[in-house]
């Protein structure tokens, strides 16, 4: 059963065209399906008495929750809203997309991916976990596939001499979980025990590497009144603060690179200079792509990139073409995920690198 909201945001949006060409999932698919009118026009139809079908099901699920329409919309409307809310619908009649089941599943037991925690991170963990105010939290990407960017921050905090700990067996926090089935009591449930244990640990502030959980711990979790005695501090910004005070000897790159900003750090969290400063301080020579800061265009996320992996790869490819245009040879992120999915797709004569391995390759 579809919020009062869910049909509202629906309605306003099934005839407007506006937001359709900054959508990167409508964008590499060609389907009006998969614009946020497509899928508005084909839940209005639902409100009304037509069912969705399994396909309009799926076109639901092949959504990045970018937030690129929400930030573009002149009249404030959000249409993630709908589409979260129809995953649930999903979920409850049972007709989830095959290609979505094994990932919720996954989901489930704490990790989208099912890949292993890297050895490194696996010890490192072991070896932080003392009781300390500062929580360096990693998440999924950056304990698998995306672990360098997790090893290279853990050096950069070490040579800043900041006191800090990691859970030993960390807890899925709930916010892949969340983009997968909504908000529901299993993703608060799974939030609370997160939540609840950081606490137990006796840390005062989160510090995620990933910035799909800084917004999930900032946004989500602040909104179900489960932050109490918690600060959340994104990555970016708490290294860019240790530059600033002086705790990290920066050496000068002296090389010239093209930024992609995360969509969940610099539009659902508005925070976009903190990377910026910690480049500059590396003395790199940023070449900005035409869409950038809060006209980022996502580059495929984690969820999508396990559900629909050709779909979020096209994007990914997308955001590469665009990068090519500014002339640099070299592209930067400050995202796990963002940085594994830069990596599959690498174009010949071009490199990808995470923020965090870069700045401690130049940290002395």
């Amino acid at each position: 059963m579809f919020s009062s909201q869910a049909r509202k945001i629906a309605d306003a949006c099934r005839f407007c065209w506006m937001c359709r060409h900054i959508c990167p999932v409508g964008l590499v698919s060609c389907k009006e399906g998969n614009t946020p009118r497509g899928r508005a026009l084909l839940l209005s139809l639902d409100t009304r008495g037509t069912s969705l079908t399994p396909d309009a099901y799926e076109l639901m699920f092949q959504c990045a929750l970018c937030n690129a329409c929400s930030h573009d919309c002149a009249t404030g409307f959000e249409p993630p809203v709908f589409i979260r809310e129809a995953r649930v619908e999903a979920i409850v009649n049972d007709v989830v997309p095959e290609a979505v089941k094994p990932v919720l599943e996954r989901a489930m037991d704490g990790s989208i991916s099912g890949l292993p925690v890297n050895n490194e991170v696996k010890e490192a963990m072991k070896k932080y976990h003392q009781k300390a105010d500062i929580l360096l939290y990693l998440g999924d990407s950056a304990k698998t596939n995306g672990s360098k960017s997790a090893l290279a921050l853990i050096n950069i905090l070490k040579k800043a001499n900041v006191s800090f700990m990691m859970l030993e067996d960390e807890p899925d926090s709930g916010a892949h979980l969340y983009d997968l089935m909504g908000n529901t009591a299993d993703v608060q449930n799974t939030a609370k025990e997160c939540l609840n244990r950081i606490r137990e640990a006796g840390a005062k502030t989160i510090v995620p590497i990933d910035p799909t959980y800084s917004r999930f711990f900032k946004h989500q979790c602040n909104e179900w009144g489960l932050m109490d005695g918690l600060k959340v501090v994104t990555a970016t910004a708490f290294v860019a603060e240790l530059i600033a005070e002086g705790k990290l000897k920066v050496e000068k790159q002296n090389i010239a690179a093209t930024f992609h900003d995360p969509c969940r750090l610099s539009r659902d969290l508005e925070e976009t200079e903190p990377a910026r400063a910690i480049l500059a301080a590396m003395g790199i020579e940023l070449q900005e792509m035409f869409l950038n800061r809060g006209l980022t265009k996502c580059c495929g996320g984690a969820v999508l990139k396990e559900t629909y992996p050709k779909l979020a790869g096209d994007m990914t490819k997308a955001r590469w073409d665009e990068a090519k245009t500014t002339g640099a040879n070299l592209l930067i992120t400050a995202c796990p995920c963002c940085a594994v999915n830069f990596s599959a797709y690498t174009p010949e004569n071009m490199e990808t690198t995470d923020i965090f391995v870069l700045l401690d390759s130049a940290c002395k």
